[in-house]
């Protein structure tokens, strides 16, 4: 499969006017994926800068020294924004009715589904609107680096993000297709339709072949109709890439998700395409 991602490169785009002498103005959100760092710098339905940094290696089993340096290159963090939220993007996550969650023991429900090592430790996030719960985990050195050095943060998992994206979907958009987020090594498929997660599931991935089988393997079990269904597809994805060129040989509709309206972007964001980044960049639907 074909990534966007390159080793320890910073990328930035910004508005002209951003004035980072004046942080406590904007917000800042942190993404914090595998192999990718991003800052997106917003404030009323504007986004001002985006910062991200990929590096080689995963950044959850990372040194806390490598971490603090990976820092130090994005620069643009600061304590005084008037807001700063982390959401930690991987797929050692499940969720749990609200109902039935007990935040005693949140690791007995992710025991169920993952592997949770002593060196994990057990986080959860309350999804807005869905009487449910994310929990997830992260190393114990990774989560340290986070309090300490996002001490203000709200801490959440990036599937709140996507349920946010899929809440932005009509009920027609979406009752018969599915969304695809793309990380670099494996896929979040999910399937939302009246304000209900009906699927949600990642998938490991190492080859075009298994992005494929895994979508229609999901397709079939949900009953959606074989000639009609489709995949909104967003993150480390180029539209020219050979993943997306065999989904649209199996898959009757294939689409890559866009910007939203009433959203002000900076005009270097032409520089890449909608889908890429997206989470990242549109934090701020959780507002």
């Amino acid at each position: 499969m074909q990534s966007q991602t390159e080793s320890t490169h910073i990328f930035t785009y910004t508005d002209s006017e951003l004035n980072l002498s004046a942080k406590e103005n904007y917000c800042l959100d942190v993404c914090l994926a595998a192999h990718k760092i991003t800052f997106t710098i917003h404030h009323q339905n504007r986004i001002w800068g985006f910062r991200y940094l990929n590096v080689a290696n995963s950044i959850f089993e990372s040194s806390l020294f490598t971490l603090q340096q990976h820092l130090q290159l994005l620069e643009w963090y600061a304590p005084n924004y008037k807001q700063v939220r982390v959401f930690i993007d991987n797929d050692l996550f499940t969720l749990v009715p609200d109902a039935l969650f007990d935040a005693q023991q949140p690791e007995t429900y992710l025991q169920l589904v993952h592997k949770v090592t002593a060196n994990h430790v057990v986080q959860s996030t309350r999804l807005a609107n869905q009487q449910a719960v994310c929990v997830y985990a992260i190393n114990q050195s990774f989560l340290q680096f986070v309090k300490q050095h996002f001490s203000n943060a709200i801490i959440s998992h990036q599937v709140a993000n996507l349920l946010q994206v899929a809440a932005s979907f009509t009920n027609d958009e979406l009752k018969q297709n599915l969304l695809v987020n793309f990380n670099q090594n494996f896929i979040t498929v999910l399937h939302y339709y009246k304000n209900e997660i009906k699927f949600l599931n990642t998938y490991p991935i190492d080859a075009d072949t298994d992005t494929v089988y895994f979508i229609l393997s999901i397709a079939e079990q949900l009953q959606l109709p074989a000639s009609k269904f489709g995949i909104f597809i967003l993150g480390d994805i180029s539209i020219t890439s050979s993943t997306v060129g065999l989904l649209k040989k199996y898959i009757p509709m294939v689409t890559t998700i866009s910007r939203l309206e009433g959203i002000q972007y900076p005009l270097s964001f032409r520089e890449f395409q909608d889908q890429q980044n997206y989470l990242a960049i549109h934090t701020l639907l959780c507002e």
